[in-house]
């Protein structure tokens, strides 16, 4: 089966956490709790920037995700 492109660095955050969950075939709980992180953590991350609950990614949390999508042949 072909792999999927990986995304580029240059997505916003928002779009780069729903296409790991996507290619690594989780729900919001499950890729919290892959990431070490709470369900409220991650809605944080994924909510638009202009909003007042949102949260900026670490970069250790960008280069995590990476880790993994590329461990998993994603």
């Amino acid at each position: 089966m072909p792999s999927k492109p990986k995304p580029p660095p240059s997505l916003p955050q928002q779009a780069f956490l729903r296409d790991a969950m996507d290619r690594l075939g989780l729900t919001r709980d499950g890729f919290a709790e892959r990431l070490g992180a709470t369900r409220r953590r991650l809605d944080n991350w994924l909510l638009p920037a202009t909003s007042t609950g949102f949260r900026e990614l670490d970069p250790v949390v960008w280069k995590f995700v990476r880790e993994i999508l590329e461990r998993e042949g994603c």
